[in-house]
């Protein structure tokens, strides 16, 4: 069940938000660089609606690859609790436009920056190799950023440039930590064939 809910984690989180980001470019009057996506969701439309489902179902998937770390082992508990968190933060932004103080869930967006930090944290525990640099490089990125929105500290120019890097950067961290679990179930597969006993001769 595990393999399943990680393989998902592997495209779905960052492509679902990828779409809302390729439809920007070609919605008139609308400024990649200086607009954030959820800009999108009040001109209602076709680039609305895809916005939002964009943003629901990355949230969904958000939520499967915590309950498939949780599944792959119980270590993974704190990394399944912020993941669900900031699953259900992503649904409400789907589900409630900007504006709305549910969008977002009055900042619970923000427990994203710990996902990252306690999947290298509880790694060692899952008797998981991990390049602990990169997760914990992640984890940082996307503080600085929700810092930046947070305070307003954005610039205004270019923030809708700023929110699209951290796209990469926040949601790009989940295909490689599914890709991280999926490999090393694949090698203790292997390993646990090569000690198994083998099969007696006829």
């Amino acid at each position: 069940m595990s393999k399943y809910l990680l393989r998902q984690g592997l495209f779905l989180p960052l492509a679902a938000m990828l779409l809302p980001v390729l439809v920007g470019f070609f919605v008139p009057g609308y400024s990649s660089v200086s607009q954030h996506l959820s800009e999108l969701e009040p001109r209602g439309g076709f680039e609305g609606a895809t916005t939002q489902i964009s943003a629901a179902v990355s949230g969904v998937s958000i939520a499967l690859f915590g309950l498939g770390a949780f599944v792959y082992s119980r270590a993974f508990r704190f990394t399944a609790f912020a993941s669900g968190l900031f699953g259900i933060a992503m649904i409400s932004n789907g589900v409630f436009i900007m504006g709305s103080p549910l969008h977002g869930l009055y900042g619970t967006a923000m427990v994203s920056a710990l996902v990252p930090a306690f999947f290298a944290a509880e790694s060692r525990d899952a008797n998981v190799t991990v390049a602990n640099a990169w997760h914990l490089a992640a984890a940082l990125l996307t503080l600085a950023y929700m810092w930046l929105l947070m305070s307003d500290l954005d610039p205004a120019a270019y923030r809708g440039l700023t929110q699209r890097v951290a796209i990469l950067v926040t949601f790009g961290w989940f295909s490689l930590a599914s890709l991280t679990l999926l490999r090393n179930a694949t090698s203790r597969s292997k390993e646990f064939g090569q000690l198994s006993p083998a099969p007696a001769r006829a």
